[in-house]
């Protein structure tokens, strides 16, 4: 059997990338995000940042959108940290 390596880059990335729904929508349900660390989302966004450059050089589709998905959602993250922060102050 020859799988696309391709194939397995978009099943890992995406599930790499799903794993930030679920904190999302506890967030807005919850209107909290006390339990986020600034740190970690952005050491989420370099990182993600970093694969995405690596994907792009090495011309990886599946790496490229996966990561800028990570990006998006860990920046989603952030401005919903920043959003509830600022609210509870």
């Amino acid at each position: 059997m020859n799988i696309n390596p391709e194939i397995i880059g978009f099943i890992a990335g995406g599930m790499s990338s799903a794993l930030f729904i679920p904190q999302i929508i506890k967030i807005i349900k919850e209107k909290s995000a006390e339990e986020i660390a600034l740190l970690t989302c952005i050491i989420g966004i370099v990182s993600s940042g970093l694969w995405l450059w690596y994907g792009i050089m090495q011309e990886h589709i599946s790496m490229m959108v996966t990561n800028s998905i990570s990006i998006v959602a860990t920046g989603v993250l952030i401005v919903l940290k920043l959003i509830y922060d600022k609210e509870k102050n």
